[in-house]
């Protein structure tokens, strides 16, 4: 299965099959009016929970503002009905497989939900969705925010500009006017200043906000973290299954060189650029997975003055240090990816922890027989799985953890989701269960209830956005070490285990010590 379709595939996946956490069959009531510093703004009442939906942030980031930083929206006259969805920002992958969302220009827009409007000093806790930055959105049904309110929680989904529209790198090409880079990075900053300035007016505390995201998003968080236009904008971070991946400007403008040739424009002409309609970009995606650039995705965030550092690097950087961290992965992430077609061998997926393992001076056959001493349940394929996985996501967790548990003052706390669906595993995307809205790929994932888990889950994100702590009654989490590297077993009960990684970490080499700035992982 080719990339674009993959994701095509996922993202409608994951929309589609959620439908059943939506509040459907609840009776709508018309919200009060509230005034906001962003302009009066009236939403809906569903399930004793306050939604705004379809709110934008910024102006649409497109004819003048295309390629740009993002412009803050300004204040609107009247009353804003924040009852639907807005629009989502163009994306590769296919439809989203609901026909209420529909791509446009003006997508940069987010949704809020609220236990109580005219409550004092709630927790915010925003969310950056996933899709590994060329697809997603905010009002997928699966982030419905309904029970993380009903928790206590302000809850703030949003769009990001994505593909070539958020991370097409051009200042090297096209000068003065263009924006530099990492534009969908800064989107997720600027829903952040605009939490500053208005959640005030929807019960929550500007003084906590946790940024959390899972997959692409759970990248996003930490690129966010490490972009000096975030300080003082958040107080905590929930990476989840992150692949947190960066290039280099060299790299990136090589890129886009190539991008923007197979559309016939030339560099420098920035009215071509900004002319172009934006369901171009997505038709060349394939042809610019070019793993021998150093780098088998095309869309990352890119190292540069607005990001000087590599998200993984951050902590041992002195980046994000005041911040408290929850950071994890599942334990079987590319158990998902196998499972709707993707293959290990070839792929960007396998290149990429090929890439790390020699970066890292590893052995690749030391490294398989590692992970099948750890779990001898694994044969030489899903050893490989496995590894391949970790590279991915673990890998670079654990170093931003023990950076950051090394050096920070704020806490590190680290995480390893193990519930099981009965065909895939602790797979990739399962951790979104934390939501409550019902599990994705339920034809890949089996029918086993995942309500008890996601709870259980859900009580300790909002305990640590509340506190700084996500420990629960009736268990202690402990924080994370270079010692002990306590590490949090999430299943239908939470365990602690000591070092659970060890014998992997020791065969990666020097993967969790290098610095990822200087080569191209």
């Amino acid at each position: 299965m080719r990339r674009r379709e993959f994701l095509g595939t996922v993202s409608a996946s994951i929309l589609a099959s959620t439908l059943m956490g939506c509040s459907a069959g609840e009776k709508t009531l018309k919200g009060p009016t509230l005034r906001s510093p962003a302009g009066q703004i009236r939403g809906q009442i569903v399930d004793r929970v306050h939604r705004f939906l379809g709110i934008p942030y910024a102006e649409a980031p497109f004819g003048k503002n295309r390629f740009v930083a993002p412009v803050a929206r300004a204040t609107w006259g009247g009353v804003f009905e924040a009852d639907d969805y807005g629009l989502i920002c163009p994306q590769t992958g296919g439809g989203v497989g609901i026909d209420s969302l529909t791509e446009g220009e003006d997508c940069l827009n987010l949704n809020i939900w609220t236990p109580d409007p005219a409550a004092k000093g709630l927790p915010v806790m925003v969310w950056a969705h996933g899709g590994g930055q060329i697809s997603g959105t905010g009002a997928s049904a699966v982030y419905d925010g309904t029970h993380f309110a009903k928790e206590g929680v302000v809850l703030v989904t949003n769009n990001r500009r994505l593909g070539a529209e958020g991370y097409l790198y051009l200042p090297e090409l096209f000068g003065d006017g263009i924006g530099p880079g990492n534009l969908g990075i800064l989107d997720q900053i600027e829903v952040l200043r605009w939490v500053q300035e208005n959640i005030e007016s929807f019960g929550g505390d500007p003084n906590n906000v946790t940024l959390f995201g899972e997959s692409g998003g759970g990248a996003a968080t930490q690129a966010v973290v490490a972009t000096p236009e975030s300080a003082g904008l958040l107080h905590r971070v929930i990476p989840q299954s992150g692949g947190h991946s960066a290039q280099r400007p060299d790299t990136a403008t090589q890129i886009a060189r190539m991008a923007i040739d197979r559309v016939g424009i030339k560099p420098r002409d920035l009215d071509a650029l900004r002319s172009l309609h934006w369901s171009e970009f997505p038709k060349i995606y394939d042809e610019l997975q070019i793993p021998e650039l150093g780098q088998p995705q095309t869309y990352l965030p890119v190292l540069g003055e607005d990001m000087p550092v590599h998200p993984v690097d951050a902590p041992h950087q002195g980046v994000g240090l005041d911040l408290d961290y929850l950071i994890g992965t599942c334990r079987d992430e590319a158990r998902l990816f196998t499972a709707l077609g993707m293959e290990i061998d070839g792929s960007q997926f396998g290149e990429r922890a090929q890439t790390l393992a020699r970066a890292a001076g590893a052995d690749w056959g030391d490294l398989i027989a590692a992970y099948k001493k750890s779990r001898p349940e694994l044969d030489d394929d899903e050893a490989k799985i496995a590894l391949v996985g970790d590279a991915w996501f673990r890998v670079p967790s654990i170093r931003i953890a023990e950076g950051h548990a090394q050096a920070g003052s704020g806490n590190t706390f680290m995480y390893l989701f193990e519930w099981e669906s009965q065909l895939i595993g602790a797979a990739h995307a399962l951790d979104l269960a934390v939501f409550g809205n019902g599990m994705p790929f339920p034809g890949l994932a089996g029918f086993r209830s995942s309500e008890k888990v996601g709870t259980l889950m859900r009580k300790a994100w909002v305990n640590f956005a509340r506190r700084g702590d996500p420990s629960i009654e009736g268990f202690k989490w402990p924080e994370y070490d270079l010692e002990d590297r306590h590490t949090v077993s999430i299943n239908e009960s939470l365990e602690v285990l000591a070092d659970p990684y060890r014998l992997q970490r020791e065969a990666f080499g020097e993967a969790l010590t290098m610095n990822w700035q200087q080569r191209d992982v």
